[in-house]
């Protein structure tokens, strides 16, 4: 059982993630040509990519593996031959439950230790392929990114703790202006919070100062509780990133983070949801195994093809309403540890009910 679930499952997977590469080639090709970025730079974002592709597709490896394993001893009436001796279907399935949660253990500390810097590191040359500014990656917490330089005026540098993408909003914003020829630091203006006002088209500075220098002498200090400066012209979708910035931190790391933006008084309802999720996701993995034994022992005469689809209609399903839950939970319908662990729950009562259901 061990030796065709194995064989399956590393085949399944590496062909999964070599149609995703591919996909993503094509997908990256508009951006790629119209940059002149090197195959160099593309060949190190696609490398830096299969890690996160493994996260992702792991579990559906493992439901089409134990799909067509089954099916295929099944449809050989192996399994027939293994009754007949009195093995029941539960101890047969023992192998691959323990495969399945080892690699669900394996799953979490991967993305403990490997992943958030593999995901930091594509995420850096995804911004070259995409033309984007420069900015820092190795510290999402402490996010360092060059402004729109315009002729004749001076050059920007924004750091921040954090940016809300859904309601524009920055926490411990500054903003440091320099002379473009000699780098030499002209001003610095800091706020505890910084949001957008659309009808002002500007951003509304909140508790801060702002301080002007001349050489190494500060010129001038001012502090504010509100205020906006119509230099600052660079628009929320300018700071706005396509990768989640809990997939570039570990689960201590982002507990750490939440901690300290609940200190600040930000909604990190989203974040939490992805901080149980960390958990939540690399558990599936054994529930797909769950789930999928009895549909392998159903649709077996059908062939492979009618397992792999039925793997994939899972697959979907699952996505489908953990997408839905999440979204339930990012925007505080559901508490957030509801919001990640339901669709476990769901799926894994829908397995254990099936199984049980099952002849042995």
């Amino acid at each position: 059982v061990l030796h065709e679930f194995l064989g399956t499952f590393i085949m399944v997977l590496c062909t999964f993630v070599l149609l995703m590469l591919v996909f993503t080639f094509f997908e990256r090709l508009g951006d790629i040509i119209r940059n002149r970025t090197p195959l160099v730079t593309v060949g190190a974002y696609l490398f830096n990519l299969i890690p996160s592709m493994v996260y992702t597709l792991l579990p559906l490896g493992v439901l089409v593996a134990v799909l067509v394993t089954f099916g295929v001893f099944n449809r050989s009436s192996e399994l027939t031959a293994m009754k007949a001796t009195g093995i029941s279907i539960y101890r047969v399935i023992v192998p691959v439950l323990v495969i399945a949660a080892i690699l669900a253990v394996g799953l979490f500390l991967f993305d403990e230790s490997y992943l958030p810097a593999a995901n930091r590191r594509q995420e850096a040359l995804l911004s070259v392929i995409k033309g984007k500014p420069a900015q820092t990656f190795l510290r999402p917490d402490q996010k360092w990114i060059f402004g729109e330089q315009e002729p004749g005026k001076p050059g920007r540098i924004y750091y921040y703790q954090f940016f809300d993408p859904d309601h524009d909003r920055f926490a411990n914003i500054s903003v440091f202006e320099f002379d473009p020829d000699s780098f030499s630091l002209t001003r610095r203006i800091f706020a505890d919070t910084a949001h957008w006002d659309p009808p002002l088209n500007q951003w509304i500075f909140e508790d801060g100062w702002d301080r002007h220098f001349q050489g190494e002498a500060v010129s001038s200090y001012d502090r504010f509780s509100l205020s906006a400066f119509a230099t600052l012209t660079e628009r929320p979708s300018y700071f706005k990133k396509e990768n989640r910035q809990s997939s570039e931190m570990s689960f201590i790391e982002l507990s750490r983070y939440i901690h300290d933006l609940r200190q600040s008084g930000f909604d990190t309802m989203r974040l939490r949801v992805q901080l149980d999720h960390k958990i939540a996701y690399p558990l599936i993995t054994l529930i797909m195994a769950v789930l999928a034994v009895p549909f392998a022992l159903s649709i077996s005469k059908r062939g492979s093809l009618a397992g792999v689809a039925a793997a994939i209609g899972v697959a979907i399903a699952y996505w489908v309403v953990a997408g839905t839950f999440e979204a339930m939970g990012n925007v505080n319908v559901l508490p957030a540890f509801l919001a990640a662990w339901s669709p476990d729950l769901l799926f894994g009562l829908a397995g254990g009910y099936l199984l049980l259901k099952t002849p042995t």
